[in-house]
């Protein structure tokens, strides 16, 4: 038998660390010696030089103090030498103290915990009167995404239906991402069952504990483990290894965005990623960063049929998160702090918005939406100036849409603002897997611009797009549509005309750089001359990233349209055109003049 020194062991230093590991992580000292053929003594020697006593290594696991768990059961079965029968919780009870009775006569000291600990669970239940569960029989099996004890979660708490393989949750503070999350993992934990992997990473190890685990929102703070189902045990956080066990036997492991390299090897199911953006930006020794830190953690996730990620995150405006949002199987839901002000402080969010509202701090953390960047021309201040006075309902002034006889709008509401002239300007796209065709109809009115609408759309075809400009032209009455023809050329008129264009089509060309172009229009906005409908927050949160150091690797495509409908409206007034034709208004169902 080996002694404990390491120039007379027969043990190797790696199977000596492994055996370490193990020591400090809870398993016995004399069961391990047994196993490898050394002393009890040679093990706490080891332990003593190689810094693995446990009261040196913060996290230790006594053998005692954290039980395996066990694995309840709705249908009266035998576990760990007792029945457990949810319509019969005071037997139940009974014969789990029994069971442990016979544990401690017979040495076994894990079961006789784990019984104890059941028998707790049980007489939580009896005093707390619930009512035992309908026969197993009649309870279907929960279904993915189905509510189980949780609080009823907003539509953008859910994971949405479809095939994706990332889901992004975007939120302000407090907005109930963290709950989200934690609703979905304990899901898939419980569709995986015993020996199920699936992985948890946070900015640190502090935080995926605290927060994404034992957090009020937390995994282990779910109200589902008070369920008669699960006898009262809730998933056990294993410090020293790591990892969240759950009472059926899957396993979640937990992970640090401080070190990416610990995401090599691994395999899982499922992961969730919690605070993205917050992760650091180059990891241990300067390697990585978010993006390459998710880069790790997707590679690792292989096993099952359809392996999903999902990322919670109060958005920040960097490259890794764009990069992100633009990655194919990706499906995005989006909730503000005051969406969930009913479950924070009252008061909390009124006294936050008056500190900060219409600043750049409260687009990011309370409405939870990408803002400006160092260097960008547009920032949340100038915006959210330009929503102040959203440009609703209006009647065109002199201008006919096709499809609606004498000059109203299908967008436009009773009374409203006059427009002298409305356009649309179109940033087409000459793919149907390339970038979005931007999309945006704008008017103006006096000295003044409003944005009306952002009808952008990715994934079509030029005559997809083309179709959908024509109908947005008739549908606001727009004397004119307004093309950049850099891509696409003749091309691009063909297929308006195509689709049939009834109104002018201005062609222009950029020449200038996209920060040039859009100084002038950034101009106006800082004046204040500008307004905006709601429901624009894609086009806002392009405007707010040209110009600063990742825009010019993000599609910009609907800030472009922008950006050419207002050139189009007040720096170029005339609008390239000769004399004004002044539609009339002709009886129902006449077309109205082309100018094509």
């Amino acid at each position: 038998m080996g002694t404990g020194r390491p120039g007379r062991s027969k043990l190797e230093d790696p199977v000596w660390i492994a055996l370490l590991e193990r020591y400090v992580a809870g398993e016995v000292a004399s069961e391990l010696a047994d196993e490898h053929g050394v002393s009890v003594e040679a093990v706490a020697w080891q332990a003593r030089n190689r810094g693995y006593r446990k009261k040196d290594r913060p996290g230790a696991v006594y053998r005692w103090s954290q039980p395996p768990p066990i694995t309840p059961a709705p249908d009266p079965v035998v576990a760990r030498g007792f029945a457990f029968d949810p319509l019969d919780l005071e037997g139940s009870e009974a014969r789990a103290l029994e069971s442990a009775r016979r544990a401690a006569d017979e040495g076994r000291l894990p079961d006789f915990l784990a019984l104890t600990q059941s028998a707790r669970g049980i007489r939580r239940l009896k005093e707390r009167g619930a009512l035992p569960p309908p026969p197993p029989s009649a309870v279907p099996l929960p279904q993915e995404g189905e509510e189980k004890c949780e609080p009823v979660l907003r539509d953008a708490q859910r994971a949405p239906a479809g095939d994706w393989t990332t889901w992004l949750f975007l939120g302000g503070r407090g907005a109930g991402k963290t709950l989200a999350g934690a609703v979905w993992l304990a899901d898939q934990a419980e569709r995986l069952g015993a020996g199920g992997r699936l992985a948890l990473i946070g900015g640190s190890l502090h935080d995926v504990r605290e927060v994404m685990v034992e957090g009020v929102s937390g995994i282990a703070s779910l109200a589902r483990w008070n369920d008669p189902k699960w006898c009262g045990v809730r998933p056990v956080f294993e410090p020293s290894r790591k990892r969240l066990v759950f009472p059926n036997g899957a396993v979640a492991q937990a992970f640090s965005a401080e070190d990416p390299e610990a995401l090599r090897g691994p395999q899982f199911a499922a992961a969730w990623a919690d605070e993205f953006c917050a992760w650091p930006r180059g990891g241990r020794g300067g390697r990585g960063g978010p993006g390459a830190t998710l880069a790790l953690l997707r590679m690792g996730l292989r096993l099952g049929e359809r392996p999903r990620l999902v990322v919670t995150t109060t958005p920040k405006p960097i490259g890794a998160l764009r990069d992100l949002r633009a990655e194919p199987g990706l499906v995005q839901t989006h909730a503000a702090t005051r969406d969930n002000a009913e479950n924070l402080a009252a008061g909390f969010v009124e006294g936050l918005e008056r500190l900060y509202g219409g600043t750049r701090k409260a687009a990011q953390e309370l409405e939870g939406r990408v803002v400006d960047v160092e260097g960008a021309l547009f920032s949340a201040e100038m915006l959210a100036r330009a929503r102040s006075h959203p440009a609703g309902g209006y009647r065109p002034s002199g201008y006919l849409s096709p499809r609606t006889p004498g000059g109203d709008s299908p967008d436009a509401g009773d009374g409203g603002v006059g427009f002298d002239r409305i356009v649309v300007a179109i940033d087409p796209t000459t793919t149907a897997g390339g970038n979005a065709c931007g999309i945006v109809v704008a008017a103006r009115a006096g000295d003044r611009a409003h944005v009306l609408a952002d009808r952008s759309v990715a994934g079509l075809g030029p005559d997809g797009w083309a179709r959908r400009a024509v109908r947005a032209a008739e549908a606001f009455g727009a004397i004119a549509l307004v093309v950049e023809v850099n891509q696409g050329g003749e091309m691009v008129r063909a297929v308006l005309k195509t689709a049939g264009c009834s109104v002018r089509i201005r062609e222009v060309r950029a020449t200038k750089g996209k920060r040039i172009r859009a100084e002038p229009v950034a101009a106006l906005y800082e004046q204040g001359r500008v307004t905006h409908a709601p429901g624009l927050g894609a086009l806002e949160e392009e405007l707010m990233a040209i110009g600063g150091e990742d825009g010019g690797a993000w599609g910009l495509d609907r800030a472009d349209a922008l950006v050419w409908a207002l050139t189009d409206l007040l720096i170029d007034r005339s609008g390239g055109e000769g004399p004004r034709i002044r539609m009339l208004d002709w009886p129902a169902g006449r077309p109205g003049l082309s100018m094509c």
